[in-house]
C-alpha cells in the first residue's frame, strides 16, 4: 500500500509542477483511487483475523470477502490503461479498433459477472486474461506509434513510456499466476510463488511510475 501511496503522491507533485494532458491528470486520479481501494480492501482481513469483532456487519454476507471490490477494480484498471494508451495514438483506425475492443471488454466482463458467481466468490479469470490481452495490444500499438514519431529523441522525459513498462511487466507476470493458482489452491509452492510474484511485480510497476514522475517533472512540457 505504501508503494501505491508513493506513486499517487509523486504523480500529484508531477501535475502540480507541470502543465498536463487530460490523460495524465486522469492517471494521477486513478492512482489515488488505487490507493483507496487497497486501503478499503483491508476490511476483509481485519474482520477475519479479529473473528469479526470489527466489521461484523459483513459476516455471512456477499461482502464477507473482498472479491467484489477487486473484481470491480480490475475491470476499471484494465479499462483505464487501455484508454490511457489509446489517447496517445494518432492513427484513427487504431483508435477506433481499441475503442471497439474496450467496449466489448467492458460489456462482456459485466455480463460474465452476472451469469457466473465469480464477482463475489473468486477473482475473474476472464477479466484478467482478456484484459491483459487487450492491454498488451494497446501498448504494442503505442510502441509502434512511438517508433514512427519524433519522441524517440525525448524518451527519457516521456512519462507514458515509464507507465507502459510498469503496467506491461506487471500484468504479464501476474496474469499466468492468477489463472493457474485457481486450479492449485492447495499447492503450497504455488501459493508462495504467487505472493512473491505479486510483491516484486508491484514493486517494479510502482517504482517505474515514481521514477517516471520524478524524472519527467524536470521537464517543463509534460505528457
Amino acid at each position: 500500500m505504501l508503494l501505491e501511496l508513493g506513486a499517487a503522491v509523486a504523480g500529484t507533485y508531477y501535475i502540480r509542477k507541470n502543465a498536463q494532458l487530460k490523460s495524465t491528470n486522469y492517471l494521477v486520479l486513478f492512482l489515488w483511487i488505487t490507493f483507496f481501494v487497497e486501503l478499503t480492501g483491508y476490511y476483509a482481513g481485519i474482520a477475519h483475523f479479529t473473528q469479526y469483532k470489527y466489521f461484523s456487519f459483513v459476516k455471512d454476507t456477499l461482502f464477507q470477502n473482498n472479491y467484489w471490490l477487486y473484481n470491480g477494480y480490475t475491470l476499471l484498471s484494465f479499462s483505464f490503461f487501455i484508454y490511457y494508451f489509446r489517447s496517445f495514438l494518432r492513427s484513427a483506425s487504431w483508435r477506433l479498433l481499441l475503442a471497439g475492443f474496450l467496449g466489448f471488454f467492458i460489456f462482456s466482463s459485466i455480463l460474465s459477472f452476472f451469469i457466473t458467481d465469480t464477482f463475489f466468490t473468486s477473482y475473474s479469470q476472464f477479466v484478467s486474461l482478456v484484459g491483459t490481452l487487450l492491454l498488451s495490444i494497446s501498448i504494442v500499438l503505442f510502441y509502434f506509434e512511438l517508433l514512427r514519431s519524433d519522441m524517440l529523441l525525448q524518451l527519457k522525459h516521456f512519462l507514458p513510456l515509464y507507465i507502459s513498462a510498469g503496467v506491461l511487466v506487471f500484468n504479464l507476470c501476474v496474469t499466468p499466476i492468477d489463472i493457474f493458482s485457481e486450479y492449485f489452491k492447495n499447492n503450497t509452492f504455488l501459493v508462495e510463488l504467487k505472493v512473491y510474484v505479486y510483491l516484486y511485480a508491484n514493486i517494479f510497476m510502482y517504482c517505474s511510475f515514481i521514477i517516471g514522475f520524478i524524472i519527467c517533472s524536470k521537464k517543463k512540457r509534460s505528457y
